[in-house]
């Protein structure tokens, strides 16, 4: 191991641990149940949606996190009822929805849907906007409803109003209570904050987190953002060309990922070389513990993210610092390790380390996470 370069006192939290640590509650109804459900468009031999399967307990927020194009938009138009599976079963309730011949009409699923572009009828105010789901009610059931579900958003004295008098997150929570008015079984949210500018989008997340708790209201999310997935979601399921990858609580995802893929779209991650001696993975940053039990001599890649890596300047060291990105709460630092490889360090925002200067590099990962790079290869190669 070259000098400057020291692995600090690895701190390891089994993943049973890391899952552990989140509160569990007892077990809830299912609401929802996706089981091998496959979706392909026209002649494309790639399928948008690949044997999915997934269950969503009552009063459970569910986000599919993906980059664009990797399903998830598709996956919640299937439990919509917008388009129908190739193969699969859907459930919605104890009712199955979409299973072969099978395929309940969207008004017939017990479902909720809140558009990206909201979907308001620009000629109707927000009381009329909230009333058009609730036909089938009498006119005493609408009017207990719709004062419900205005009251839930803190919408009710502005009922009058249309939708070009209210602002983009006023426009989003009448989108919102017209979802909820009818009482469904699940509400579906398709990346319904990617219109806001960004401080509005931060208050009217909180604000619709909010009021889906105080309701009890099952909802399932679609969104691109892992910091918005993160702090909505009960569980966070990612999908990457047409596959679910992983699902599970949010620390989990972000804290031990399953593949590569994940440890790289929920956060920034630098992948390590290394190699299995026995009991330890040995690495430019120094040895871990092998705690995935991987085999003696196989190659890996272990991740370290820039809250794992502290730098203290050395002169005798051959690690050096090679630019510097002040974040406001923090410090980001390129370091061009002895090798020629380059990691990232996230410092405080007042630790000033000028670029070009030496620095010690000590990695003190909170989880020990490998990837195999056979598996890794062969991977790319098939998707390529």
């Amino acid at each position: 191991m070259t000098g400057g370069i020291v692995a600090a006192g690895t701190k390891v939290i089994p993943r049973e641990t890391a899952v552990n640590a989140v509160p569990i509650s007892p077990p809830r109804p299912m609401v929802i149940r996706l089981d091998r459900v496959s979706k392909h468009y026209g002649d494309d031999t790639i399928p948008a949606v690949e044997e999915i399967s997934f269950s969503v307990e009552r009063g459970e927020i569910l986000v599919l996190l993906g980059p664009s194009g990797c399903g998830k938009t598709t996956t919640l138009r299937l439990i919509a009822g917008f388009e129908a599976p190739d193969s699969g079963r859907i459930e919605i309730g104890s009712r199955t929805v979409a299973h072969d011949t099978i395929l309940l009409p969207p008004e017939q699923r017990g479902v909720g849907m809140v558009f990206q572009d909201y979907a308001l009828f620009p000629h109707l105010t927000v009381l009329e906007n909230v009333a058009f789901g609730l036909r089938r009610y009498n006119a005493e059931q609408q009017r207990s409803r719709i004062a419900e579900a205005l009251d839930l958003v803190g919408l009710s004295t502005l009922q009058g109003r249309y939708p070009y008098e209210l602002s983009g997150g006023q426009q989003q929570r009448v989108a919102l209570a017209r979802a909820l008015a009818p009482g469904p079984q699940v509400v579906l949210l398709d990346e319904p904050f990617s219109n806001l500018d960004a401080d509005m989008r931060t208050q009217i997340r909180e604000d619709v987190h909010s009021i889906l708790r105080q309701a009890g209201t099952t909802a399932i999310f679609v969104t691109h953002d892992q910091e918005e997935a993160f702090v909505i979601a009960d569980r966070v399921g990612v999908l990457n060309h047409g596959r679910l990858e992983q699902l599970d609580h949010p620390e989990a995802i972000y804290h031990t990922p399953v593949t590569r893929f994940i440890a790289q779209f929920v956060g920034s991650a630098d992948f390590i070389p290394g190699l299995v001696q026995g009991e330890r993975i040995t690495t430019e940053l120094g040895t871990f513990p092998n705690q995935q039990g991987l085999s003696v001599g196989q190659a890996v890649e272990l991740m370290i993210r820039p809250d794992d890596i502290d730098l203290i300047p050395d002169e005798a060291s051959e690690a050096t610092v090679i630019t510097r990105q002040f974040r406001g709460p923090d410090n980001l630092y390129c370091v061009r390790l002895p090798s020629g490889q380059k990691i990232h360090s996230s410092q405080g925002s007042t630790k000033l380390i000028e670029p070009g200067t030496r620095v010690t590099v000590k990695a003190n990962p909170t989880h020990v996470v490998c990837f195999d790079v056979t598996t890794q290869v062969d991977r790319l190669k098939a998707e390529g």
